[in-house]
């Protein structure tokens, strides 16, 4: 079996209009034909942006565990220097859906901060990496980095490297 798959999609075309700033322009049409684009990328894209579209309000964040996905709406609102999101909406596996009001969802996102922030800081410091963060995001330069990438998957699942680049072709 291989261990990159990629399944190819065949949609079926609309042609629709969309009236977009100008100053915009720039930037919504390159993501757009990258969205729309049928690659792995694209489907990253689409992938990306589904839990987006799951309900009326849009999502202030997404945080999954293996069991319990939340899902923060938006938008935001700060009332007295606390940020109150519009509520949440939970799975819960295998019980199913939980929807919690605007307080119980900011203080659930709260809590889960605080564990991320404590999570992250000690693997950081165990691994001895915390003293290489950078002032600014590093660019990836996806011609080298992918490929890199996809070489330490595949060493990390026990595979050689040729392996799993002929089944990501």
């Amino acid at each position: 079996m291989p261990f990159f798959n990629r399944s190819t999609h065949h949609h079926r075309y609309i042609s629709h209009t969309v009236q977009i700033p100008r100053c915009l322009a720039d930037v919504l049409v390159p993501l757009a034909d990258q969205l729309f684009d049928d690659t792995i990328d694209g489907a990253a894209f689409q992938y990306a942006i589904r839990p987006f579209f799951l309900g009326e309000r849009p999502r202030a964040a997404i945080l999954k565990g293996d069991d319990i996905s939340i899902y923060l709406e938006g938008p935001v609102y700060e009332i007295d220097g606390q940020p109150f999101p519009m509520g949440a909406q939970m799975i819960v596996s295998p019980s199913g859906w939980l929807s919690l009001g605007p307080v119980e969802a900011a203080a659930l996102h709260a809590e889960l901060r605080k564990v991320i922030d404590a999570t992250a800081f000690r693997w950081l410091i165990q691994k001895g990496l915390l003293g290489e963060a950078e002032p600014t995001r590093p660019q990836r330069d996806r011609k080298i980095d992918d490929p890199i990438a996809l070489r330490q998957m595949a060493a990390a699942a026990g595979l050689s490297a040729q392996e799993s680049e002929a089944s990501h072709g």
